[in-house]
């Protein structure tokens, strides 16, 4: 048997510290000579005589043992003596004695039903019982004043019993082994006090009464201090703390608090914030503190020192700190900050309606400008005409009225302070600079009138509050949620169905049409963009366009577009305008109603081209212009056209200046010019990771780009057809796995009956992964005992393996573990039987991905999990073989996906091969019966191992 007991001792550096031991119990009862020390990594030892205080307690003082102290502060320090004779000063020592003290307050009210004890000099934890109390003790301090100076000392009791502190003639009979919040040790009797006292005002007392024995411990101050000592310590009794006084006067006060921020210019440069509060004729800072505050009117002596003692609203600003802390630029300490001119202005601005109506008075003072806190509200008023739209919008400040155009120069120049007729100062919000900065580059004004005029396509642009229900809104309102797009009938010619994404997106490009914006079809890789355009220019035709359109691609989709006009749109008359030999005369493209070229032929012909007014003109992959300075995007530029439309899977490839060449292809002056969109857009998202920016761009482009992926229209691949393929064992894989199966198993019971299962449940856990690699192949344990033939499932793997290569068809091979690709690999090496391979070493991925779907005699794909498990297009293959189930059957189907996506179609063959009797068919019926396995809940493979159970881990061992 042995007891755990706690011990106050003396550190030389530190002070008073406390330490956990262990101590036996001799047959009489007594504890032992003998001791250990008990720490955190050896409490568990000790299992059967703690309880959680006392793990609690062990783990705090674990960190204020001088060598945990030296490892945390120490800063490369070894030596204990070389750490507090060379590095224990300034503000180290304050960090280190902060952090212990803060440990010592968490630890010592834990101590109230443990056997505490001082240490004895031999170091024995177990020298002088302490007793910890209670009861709390109450205090008095005692402040009086006479003509020859103050004298101030405190009362303590306990219940009615005084404690004298003079007549402790132990050294170990009084301590303060706490300061925030005070304890003291009295008489080997450990108590603190019933409001918290900070024990720097009773320190000096200790000391005192340490040093004189039998004489009260006081302090004396002398007359030419007095002043000095009530300002900075009297007046914090007065505030704090119970006294008794003699000698001076206090007065209290009790008055309704009123909120002042005094806003000061300093230096010209900056402006200063203070919080105040205002009780009666009494002004001071609006900062933490106590319930009181003392304010010493008189202190020239030897007149009366008197106090006022103010009751402060504690409620009342706690909600006004709470209100500044929630607009402050910075949240930091309350009692006053400083920012630059424009920046406090401008903050003054966006924050003063707000104080005001929480009931705190800005008073602005010194030579700053008065500034008007009456918030800009802008009136917005629009009429249409053609293609514009005339944009009427009004200021009003108070009882000014000011057009908006006349801020054009200060939000142009960035310039936010301006000066109203009546000479005050309006600081322009914020918000302004981001949201018409935009508007403003790009907006036009006719001579002498004082109203914007945009173009229907720069509608996003506009981020005006308005309550108008008119076409402007409703139009706004359309592109930026694409609401109220027309349902339309395919052409009446058209043939082929569309699937149903596609009849969307059919309606997307005849409605931005309509409207006369040009927009990105911007669909992935696979989805149609090629049908869908064709569909709309069918309708053109069949609503009587008489011009031809041109469509500009790269020369392999020639014929791909051409043979797909034929197929779909028999009555499109189409022309293909390329060769070397073709002929250089637009009028050829008379009655003519698609004209297919190249990208190479454009910037070629690029005079002759714009001579002819094209009804649409279309880019396929209009990444092609993403270089705005390029030859080809020049001459795409120039040319003449009603309408343009942009087909591409990758609007921004590169750089955010991709965007920008295109919309400026679709849409000039949409996204303003080149030297602007670098400065606001791209620089900031780019180089600053600006949020503002970023969702302000898309604000802008949203409505002009259509973008669906393939998990949308998955429904539409071909179907996929899944096989548990079971194997038998080998009679030696069967041997093997039943032996180790067995030994885990009893194992197992042995930690259950013992009631140590969670203890080692790591050892178990590794006997699982053995029996998963035992199951696919025993080489995975043991590779020099087994051959390759005994493996049941790899048998079965090469079997099927050999029916799939003889007709030629492809396979990929996914297994999570590395070892085991390597033995077919190296085994498929050795039969000339090529194939590609992808792990987490491998280097040239798409090489290998790019080899598998363009090689014809290249027939499997080996792929571990995590490597190839997501973000491969291999539609090549139409076999998937998974040789070991997973946890996760997530993760599965992510490997599946990689040949059953968009552009497969073929019927997929997927085979999950399971040994027959092991712990891989038992997985299945885990995942099966319990719920908590499902695919929705399960993430990783390592949250179903935390997750089992003592019966789970049977089951998978019966």
């Amino acid at each position: 048997p042995f007891q755990v007991v706690y011990s106050l001792y003396q550190h030389e550096y530190l002070g008073t510290l406390l330490s956990a031991h262990v101590l036996e119990v001799m047959p009489s009862g007594d504890l032992s000579l003998g001791h250990q020390g008990l720490y955190p990594d050896n409490i568990e030892q000790f299992a059967a005589g703690v309880d959680e205080t006392d793990k609690a307690l062990v783990k705090l003082l674990a960190s204020i043992i001088p060598k945990y102290i030296i490892k945390k502060y120490g800063k490369g320090s070894r030596n204990v003596l070389e750490f507090f004779t060379k590095k224990y000063t300034g503000e180290l020592k304050k960090m280190v004695e902060k952090h212990v003290q803060r440990q010592m307050a968490k630890a010592l009210p834990l101590l109230r039903d443990r056997k505490l004890f001082i240490m004895g000099k031999d170091e024995y934890p177990a020298f002088k019982r302490v007793e910890v109390l209670d009861e709390k003790a109450s205090i008095l301090f005692h402040v009086y004043r006479n003509e020859d100076g103050t004298v101030y000392f405190p009362t303590i009791k306990l219940g009615n019993d005084p404690i004298r502190l003079e007549k402790q003639r132990d050294e170990d009979g009084l301590l303060m082994p706490c300061l925030e919040p005070a304890w003291m040790l009295v008489d080997n009797q450990l108590f603190t006090f019933k409001i918290d006292i900070e024990g720097k005002k009773l320190l000096p007392f200790v000391k005192k009464a340490k040093a004189n024995p039998f004489r009260r411990a006081k302090i004396e101050v002398p007359q030419n201090r007095e002043a000095e000592y009530y300002q900075k310590f009297v007046s914090q009794l007065v505030e704090r703390y119970k006294i008794h006084s003699k000698g001076f006067e206090i007065e209290e006060v009790k008055a309704k608090p009123e909120f002042v921020l005094a806003v000061k210019e300093k230096d010209n440069d900056y402006v200063s914030f203070e919080p105040e509060v205002v009780y009666d004729r009494f002004r001071f800072p609006i900062n933490g503190g106590s319930r009181y505050k003392a304010i010493l009117e008189n202190q020239q002596t030897p007149e009366p020192f008197k106090f006022f003692k103010i009751k402060r609203d504690e409620g009342a600003e706690a909600e006004i700190r709470s209100l500044i802390a929630g607009l402050k630029p910075t949240p930091q300490q309350m009692d006053g900050w400083f920012l630059r001119r424009e920046e406090g202005l401008a903050w003054l601005a966006s924050n003063g309606t707000t104080l005001e109506k929480g009931g705190i008075q800005v008073e602005q003072t010194g030579e700053l400008p008065q500034i008007n806190l009456e918030e800009p509200e802008v009136v917005l008023e629009t009429s249409e005409e053609g293609d514009w739209f005339d944009i009427r919008a009004v200021v009003k400040i108070g009882a000014f009225e000011i057009p908006f155009i006349r801020f054009r120069n200060h939000i142009l120049r960035q310039k936010r302070e301006y000066k109203l007729p009546d000479g005050s100062i309006v600081i322009l919000p914020e918000t302004w600079f981001s949201d018409y900065r935009h508007l403003l580059e790009v907006s036009e004004t006719n001579p002498g009138e004082e109203q914007l005029r945009i173009r229907k396509y720069q509608l996003p642009l506009l981020n005006f509050p308005s309550k108008q229900k008119n076409q402007l809104t409703e139009l706004v309102r359309n592109l930026k949620n694409g609401e109220g797009i027309p349902k339309l009938a395919p052409p009446e010619h058209f043939n082929a169905q569309l699937r149903n994404y596609q009849q969307e997106g059919y309606e997307w490009l005849c409605y931005m049409k309509d409207k006369g914006m040009g927009g990105i079809l911007a669909d992935e890789m696979g989805l149609g963009k090629t049908i869908q355009t064709l569909a709309l220019l069918q309708r053109e035709k069949e609503l009587g366009t008489a011009s031809a359109s041109l469509v500009v691609l790269p020369t392999s989709l020639i014929h791909n577009w051409f043979n797909e006009a034929q197929k779909f749109c028999p009555q499109l008359k189409t022309f293909v305008y390329t060769g070397v030999s073709r002929l250089k005369n637009v009028e050829q493209f008379e009655g003519v109603d698609v004209v297919l070229s190249t990208y190479g032929i454009v910037r070629q012909d690029a005079d002759l081209l714009r001579s002819y007014p094209f009804h649409y003109l279309i880019l396929d992959e209009s990444q092609t212009i993403k270089n705005p300075a390029s030859k080809t995007a020049r001459a795409i530029k120039s040319l003449v056209s009603r309408h343009r439309l942009s087909l591409t899977g990758t609007p921004i490839e590169n750089t955010v200046m991709d965007m920008w060449s295109q919309m400026s292809f679709l849409n000039p002056g949409l996204l303003g010019n080149e030297a602007f969109f670098k400065k606001f857009y791209v620089l900031p998202i780019e180089k600053a990771k600006d949020p503002v920016k970023t969702a302000k761009l898309r604000r802008v482009v949203y409505p002009f780009i259509l973008r669906r992926k393939k998990q949308k229209v998955e429904k539409d691949l071909p179907p996929r057809i899944e096989k548990l393929h079971y194997c038998g064992m080998t009679e030696s894989q069967e041997t093997h796995y039943s032996e180790v199966k067995n030994m885990y198993r009893d194992y197992l019971l042995e930690l259950v009956s013992q009631g140590t299962y969670k203890r080692n449940k790591l050892n178990l856990l590794t006997g699982l992964q053995k029996l998963r690699q035992i199951a696919i192949h025993p080489k995975l344990v043991e590779p020099e005992k087994f051959t390759l033939e005994q493996s049941g499932k790899y048998l079965e793997v090469k079997r099927l393996l050999r029916q799939v290569i003889q007709r030629r068809s492809k396979v990929l091979i996914f297994s999570q573990f590395v070892k085991m690709l390597q033995l077919l690999k190296n085994d498929l090496e050795e039969e000339g039987i090529r194939f590609n391979y992808l792990d987490g070493a491998t280097r040239d991925r798409q090489h290998q991905v790019d080899t598998f779907q363009e090689n014809p005699d290249i027939r499997v794909f080996l792929i571990s999990l995590k490597a190839g498990g997501v973000g491969l297009n291999l539609t090549a293959a139409d076999y998937v073989f998974i040789l070991d189930p997973w946890w996760n059957p997530a993760v599965e189907n992510q490997a599946i996906d990689r040949s059953h996506r968009i552009g497969q179609k073929k019927t997929v063959f997927y085979y999950k091969f399971i040994t027959d009797d092991t712990i891989e068919e038992k997985i299945l019926h885990l995942q099966q019966r319990k719920a908590k396995l499902s695919d929705d809940i399960i993430q990783l493979e390592e949250d179903m191992y935390k997750s089992m159970s003592e019966q789970d881990l049977e089951e998978l061992l019966r």
